[in-house]
C-alpha cells in the first residue's frame, strides 16, 4: 500500500509498566501492557480497535499521542504533507505542533471536563494553548464548533454539571475538532452512555467525518458499536494484535480462534436463532508473566485438543493470511479455516 493513502503507522508499539516491590523500591517485573503491536490506518477510514478489558487498548492508544511515553524501539509514523514523522523520536518542543493534528475523545464525559471551567472556556482552550484565536474570534468559533456538535451556542456561559452525559461528551468531541485534526483518537467514547444516546453520538462521528474528513481510531469492547462505524478491525489479546481485516471480512470470516470466540459472543435479536457459543477455558494470563509463543495458547480450542508445540514454541507473526489484507497472528489460520479443523487435527496428529 502506497504511503500516500496511510495516514498512521505503528510499527513494534511497546510499554512496559514496572513493578516495584520493597522498601528500596526495585523493578521486580514488568506489565507488559502493549507488547510489539503493528497496524496502520488510511486516511479517512475509521481502525476498530477491540478486545477484552486489560487487553491494552486504551494505553496503545495513549501511547500514541504521547500522553503515556512509548518504549524505545517503538514507532509511531505521522504522514502528513508528504512527509513522515515518527512521533515516538520527538521532543517536546517538536511534539507540540503536532498536536494539532492528533487529538483524542476521551471515555468519562464526567471526568475528562474541568468542573470549574464553562463551556466556552473548555472548547476554546486548544485555541489559546496553540495561539490560533483569541477574543471574539475564539468565541465565534467556539459557537461555530458547539453547533457542529449539536448545542446550543447559548449553552457557552454553563458549567459541565448542567448537561447530562450525551451532552458532556459531545462537548468533549466539540473541544477534539477546535484544531481541525486529521487523526482523533476515540478511547470508548460511547461505553459511559445509555443505548439510545450511543446510537446519536455514534452517528455525529460520522457525519462530522464525512464533513470535516476526519480519521479515526475508534477503541471499543462493544463488537456491534465496532462493526457500525468502523471501516475496518484490529483485535487486540494480551497486548498484542492477533487479527485484523475489514469489517465485513473479519465477522463473515475469522481466522484467529480469539476472534471466533468474541463473535459467537455478540448477542442476535433474533429467539428464534440460537448461537453455538464457544466458551474459553481458563482465565486471562497475567500481563506480567504472559505464556511462551502464542499468547492465547492456553486457552485456544484447537490447542487444547491438539497440543501443538508450535504453539506453544513459537511466537506466530501478524501476515496477511488471504493475499487482501485479512491479518492474523495463528500459525495455523489459513489451515484451519481453508481446509477445515477436523482435516488439519487428522494430518497433524498422524505427523
Amino acid at each position: 500500500m502506497a504511503n500516500e493513502e496511510i495516514l498512521l503507522e505503528v510499527k513494534a508499539l511497546r510499554k512496559y509498566f514496572p513493578v516495584k516491590r520493597g522498601i528500596f523500591r526495585r523493578t521486580v517485573a514488568f506489565v507488559k501492557a502493549v507488547d510489539g503491536i503493528d497496524f496502520f490506518i488510511k486516511k479517512g477510514e475509521t481502525l476498530g480497535l477491540v478486545g477484552e478489558s486489560g487487553c491494552g487498548k486504551t494505553t496503545a492508544g495513549r501511547t500514541i499521542l504521547r500522553l503515556i511515553e512509548p518504549d524505545p524501539g517503538s514507532k509511531i509514523l505521522f504522514h502528513m504533507n508528504g512527509q513522515t514523522v515518527d512521533i515516538a523520536k520527538l521532543r517536546l518542543r517538536q511534539l507540540k505542533p503536532l498536536r494539532r493534528q492528533m487529538q483524542i475523545i476521551f471515555q468519562d464525559p464526567y471526568s475528562s471536563l474541568n468542573p470549574r471551567m464553562t463551556i466556552g472556556d473548555i472548547v476554546g482552550e486548544p485555541l489559546v494553548v496553540h495561539g490560533v484565536a483569541r477574543g471574539k474570534e475564539r468565541e465565534a468559533r467556539v459557537r461555530e464548533l458547539l453547533e457542529a456538535v449539536g448545542l446550543n451556542p447559548a449553552y457557552m456561559k454553563r458549567y459541565p454539571h448542567e448537561f447530562s452525559g450525551g451532552q458532556r461528551q459531545r462537548i468533549g468531541i466539540a473541544r477534539a475538532l477546535a484544531l481541525d485534526p486529521q487523526l482523533i483518537i476515540c478511547d470508548e467514547p460511547v461505553s459511559a452512555l445509555d443505548v439510545s444516546i450511543q446510537a446519536q453520538v455514534l452517528n455525529l462521528l460520522e457525519d462530522l467525518q464525512k464533513e470535516f474528513g476526519l480519521t479515526y481510531l475508534f477503541i471499543a469492547h462493544d463488537l456491534s458499536v465496532v462493526r457500525h462505524i468502523s471501516s475496518r478491525i484490529a483485535v487486540m489479546y494480551l497486548g498484542k494484535v492477533v487479527e485484523m481485516a475489514d469489517t465485513e471480512e473479519l465477522f463473515k470470516t475469522p481466522m484467529h480462534p480469539y476472534t471466533e470466540a468474541l463473535l459467537s459472543a455478540v448477542p442476535v435479536p433474533d429467539p428464534a436463532i440460537k448461537m453455538d457459543r464457544i466458551i474459553l477455558e481458563g482465565d486471562v494470563p497475567s500481563p506480567v508473566n504472559p505464556p511462551s509463543g502464542c499468547v492465547f495458547h492456553p486457552r485456544c480450542p484447537y490447542y487444547a485438543k491438539n497440543q501443538w508445540a508450535t504453539c506453544k514454541n513459537d511466537v506466530p507473526p501478524l501476515v496477511d493470511v488471504t493475499g487482501k489484507g485479512h491479518y492474523s497472528s495463528c500459525h495455523f489460520a489459513k489451515e484451519l479455516k481453508l481446509q477445515g479443523v477436523e482435516e488439519i487435527v487428522e494430518r497433524r496428529s498422524r505427523s
